[in-house]
C-alpha cells in the first residue's frame, strides 16, 4: 500500500500526541503537525516548550511515524522572522517539510518573503511547499507555482483538492504543473457548489474523499510517485463520535483512492 499521511487539520481538536496515536492506530505512515498555539485547537508550543517537544519526538519514534508538513508558516506584512527561523529549525528536527501560505497582498513583498523563507529552509536542509488557498493572496496553483519557481529548485507545492476546486480551477490545472514540484497532496471532497461560509468549510466542514462531487478518480492519476499523499478532511461528525472513529472514517475513505495509484 502507498503510505498515507494524516494531516492535523483533519482532527484539529486533538493535540499532536493524540493525533499521532490516531494516525498510528489507523495505519498511517506519517502525520502533519501544528506546532504552536492556534485558535483551531489545543496545541502545545513545541517551539519553546522543550518538554512538549520531547514528548512528540518520543511518540513519533515509538510509533515509527514520519512527519509530512509542519505548520503554520503564514507570510503577511508583519511576519515574525525570528519565530519562523525557530519553526524551520524545529521542522528540520522533526524531519518534516515547511508548508507556506501567503497572505501579504503586496505581490513583490510576498515574493521576497517566499524567497527568504526558502533560503531559511534550504539552510536547515528541509524542503518547502507553497500551498495555494483561494482565501489567501496565493489563490491558484499557477500563483503558487510562480512563487515556487522564483524561490528555488528545492521549493514545491502543496496541492489541496478543495482549494483547486474552490479557486475555480480543475484537475487540468494540476496536470499542467511540473510533477517534480508537487511535494504534498491533501485529499478531501465536497459539493461543487461552494457554501456561503467558505472559511468554515475549509477549516471544519469538508467531506471525506469519495463523499462529494469533486471527481477524485480523475485527480488521483495526476499525483506523482514522489509526492506525500495526505488526507486533510475535517468534517462535521455526529454528536458523540470519538476522534478515533472520525480518524478511521477519513483514513478508510482515502485508502479507497490511494491504493489505486
Amino acid at each position: 500500500m502507498r503510505p498515507l499521511c494524516l494531516d492535523h487539520l483533519t482532527l484539529s481538536d486533538l493535540t499532536a500526541l493524540e493525533l499521532i496515536d490516531v494516525a498510528a492506530k489507523t495505519g498511517c505512515a506519517s502525520v502533519s503537525l501544528f506546532i504552536k498555539p492556534l485558535p483551531l485547537g489545543p496545541y502545545r508550543d513545541l517551539i519553546r516548550d522543550k518538554a512538549a517537544r520531547a514528548d512528540v519526538v518520543r511518540a513519533l519514534r515509538d510509533t515509527g511515524l514520519g512527519v509530512g508538513i509542519v505548520e503554520p508558516f503564514m507570510l503577511d506584512q508583519s511576519t515574525d522572522w525570528a519565530e519562523l527561523q525557530s519553526i524551520v529549525e524545529l521542522t528540520a528536527e522533526l524531519g518534516g517539510r515547511v508548508n507556506a501560505l501567503g497572505f501579504d497582498t503586496d505581490p513583490a513583498r510576498l515574493r521576497d518573503a517566499m524567497c527568504r523563507l526558502a533560503t531559511l529552509a534550504q539552510g536547515a536542509g528541509v524542503k518547502m511547499a507553497i500551498e495555494a488557498f483561494p482565501l489567501s493572496a496565493v489563490r491558484t496553483q499557477a500563483d503558487a507555482l510562480d512563487l515556487a519557481l522564483a524561490a528555488g529548485a528545492h521549493v514545491g507545492l502543496c496541492v489541496d483538492t478543495l482549494h483547486v476546486i474552490r479557486s475555480g480551477g480543475s484537475w487540468g490545472d494540476v496536470a499542467a504543473l511540473p510533477p517534480e514540484r508537487i511535494l504534498h497532496v491533501q485529499l478531501n471532497d465536497g459539493p461543487l457548489e461552494p457554501p456561503s461560509d467558505r472559511y468554515r468549510e475549509a477549516t471544519i466542514a469538508r467531506m471525506p474523499p469519495g463523499e462529494g462531487e469533486f471527481g477524485l478518480d480523475a485527480f488521483m492519476p495526476l499525483i506523482p510517485p514522489t509526492a506525500t499523499v495526505a488526507v486533510e478532511a475535517p468534517f462535521i461528525a455526529p454528536e458523540g463520535m470519538t476522534p478515533m472513529e472520525r480518524g478511521r472514517i477519513v483514513v478508510q475513505a482515502a485508502r479507497q483512492f490511494v491504493d489505486g495509484i
